[in-house]
């Protein structure tokens, strides 16, 4: 459920915008300003309905709509069980357009967090590949903000949004690289303390990157967590758990890199690094082809057209490059 208010300036704007809410059937407040004729109607929506009422209200003119998530609705009037009688499909349940980009954008910390905090979850994965534990590979994947970027250019493309488009693609490259400079950094330094060199069971702990196993179950694993992840934005759901799911398939074989580059195993280094280009890669796959499928595009129907040829060279050319990365990832376990 949301809840709407709207700022109509004039009498007239209000009698415009209560005649799109009683078209929708929707119950609502009218607030009269004193000595003025500026109008505040507040309606409480189901998620489906917001943004139909949108472009209704979008065509009246110079009114103002704010979008609320409440924390409770108190009364049988609006339990949200019963729609109308009508089954409360996927393309019933989805947020807005407008919500979707606002969550898409808040997931996007400032650059400054975001290269910290990957800074440490590079750390901590590191850690983790020393010493051979799940756990602590766990407290890097919940640590690491990788959710957002992936998200925030998979919501773009579907929506068409450049800005958004570029800083997700930035955020998802400096991330990268952050966290594979963060790695390789406590490797090195790791490296040089004979007690940890002493400890390290090198074998264990470069297996953890996963580039033994079959590419097909790992680029499973990859696209599963992208349209869990597109899912998740698309809708209600909560995303955090969805967050840690997407750095379970990058953050052990970055820890894994900066291990096998400091304690010299090309091979593990090159399977690693090929893990997460793969992963990176299927993320973004797998969130596209599920926004688009869940209804996503742009409000303007004249950039559909457009929009959909964009997504389709983009989805062209990352299945291109996982189709690559693949085989290369297929080579070099062979080789291994």
């Amino acid at each position: 459920m949301r809840l709407l208010t709207v700022l109509a300036p004039t009498q007239s704007n209000a009698d415009e915008v209560t005649a799109v809410l009683e078209r929708h059937n929707l119950e609502y407040s009218l607030t009269d300003h004193t000595n003025s004729e500026k109008r505040t109607i507040t309606v409480p929506a189901p998620e489906h309905a917001i943004e139909p009422l949108e472009d209704d209200l979008a065509s009246i003119g110079d009114v103002t709509i704010i979008v609320e998530e409440p924390m409770a609705i108190i009364g049988s009037d609006w339990d949200e069980s019963s729609t109308d009688g009508r089954r409360e499909w996927l393309s019933f349940e989805r947020i807005s357009r407008s919500e979707l980009r606002s969550k898409a954008q808040s997931q996007l910390p400032s650059l400054v967090i975001f290269a910290a905090m990957t800074a440490i979850s590079g750390v901590v994965a590191t850690t983790g590949v020393l010493l051979d534990s799940l756990a602590v590979l766990v407290g890097a994947m919940v640590i690491a903000p990788l959710l957002g970027p992936a998200m925030a250019s998979s919501v773009a493309t579907v929506l068409d949004e450049r800005q958004l488009f570029v800083r997700g693609v930035k955020l998802q490259l400096v991330g990268i690289g952050v966290a594979m400079s963060s790695a390789l950094a406590f490797a090195l330094f790791a490296r040089t303390s004979r007690v940890i060199t002493t400890a390290v069971d090198l074998e264990a702990s470069l297996g953890l990157g996963s580039h033994g196993l079959p590419p097909s179950l790992l680029v499973t694993v990859a696209v599963c967590s992208g349209i869990a992840g597109g899912l998740g934005m698309a809708t209600t759901g909560i995303t955090d758990l969805i967050g840690v799911m997407i750095a379970a398939a990058i953050m052990p074989p970055i820890g894994v890199i900066g291990v096998g580059i400091a304690w010299n195993a090309p091979e593990a280094v090159i399977g690693s690094f090929v893990v997460v280009a793969v992963n990176v890669i299927a993320i973004n796959v797998g969130a596209i082809a599920t926004l688009w499928t869940v209804g996503f595009h742009p409000t303007d129907r004249s950039r559909i057209r457009t929009t959909r040829g964009a997504i389709l060279r983009r989805i062209l050319l990352l299945t291109g490059l996982l189709l690559v990365a693949t085989r290369l990832l297929e080579i070099v376990s062979d080789g291994l």
